[in-house]
């Protein structure tokens, strides 16, 4: 089974198409998902605010 947006899986269990456990196990991998993006975004973040500033409007954007 693949995994549902969030919305998806709460349809699919209000309709009975998957199990309380089956939901849960999907929201759990949303979670394992929006974790590992939001780590990416962390570290995306922590690299823009050490980078050297070089003063160009162009290049230089501060976060």
């Amino acid at each position: 089974m693949g995994t549902y947006g969030l919305q998806g899986v709460i349809r699919a269990w209000e309709l009975g198409k998957i199990t309380t456990e089956q939901a849960i196990g999907q929201i759990l991998l949303l979670l394992v998902a929006l974790e590992e993006r939001l780590r990416e975004i962390e570290q995306q973040m922590e690299w823009l605010r050490r980078r050297p500033h070089t003063g160009s409007p162009e290049t230089d954007h501060q976060v």
